[in-house]
């Protein structure tokens, strides 16, 4: 008897395999669920430099009259004087609203276009500011948006 429980002291390969493959499935979930937090986390502080972004552009509109405009260089306006049309206009300039220039948690530039006025889209969005979210590719479903495809199609 004593023969037998000294030859049992360690474990089998059997159950070392077991407790690594145990193991290596619990290392895989929780990867996964880290890395989809960590893609929420993005999108989220991507949102919050768009709602800065924002105050910025309508601090500027308060300031100059008018959105940022493709002449005057869009976000590029709020870090940079631009040259205006007037000497007036010049002098309301009250910036730089931005200290750097604005990246995504991507690192990636934000786009930005100023809707024309007098449609119904200037009308609920006066502009458009957006991220090319994850891929870096515009117009697709990962997008971080200012607005909602749902209001532009709504009547």
């Amino acid at each position: 008897m004593k023969n037998r429980l000294k030859a049992r002291r360690g474990f089998t390969l059997i159950e070392i395999l077991l407790v690594l493959a145990i193991i290596g499935m619990l290392a895989g979930v929780a990867i996964v669920s880290l890395i989809g937090t960590r893609e929420g986390a993005k999108k989220d502080a991507t949102k919050a430099m768009l709602t800065s972004i924002e105050t910025a552009i309508e601090t500027y509109n308060m300031h100059i009259g008018h959105y940022p405009t493709e002449e005057e260089g869009n976000l590029t306006a709020l870090r940079v004087k631009p040259t205006f049309e007037s000497e007036q206009v010049g002098e309301m300039w009250r910036g730089p609203y931005l200290k750097k220039e604005p990246r995504d948690a991507w690192r990636n530039t934000f786009n930005y276009e100023v809707n024309v006025a007098g449609t119904d889209e200037a009308q609920a969005q006066p502009y458009r500011l957006w991220s090319n979210g994850p891929d870096g590719v515009d117009g697709t479903e990962d997008d971080v948006k200012n607005w909602s495809d749902e209001d532009a199609t709504a009547p």
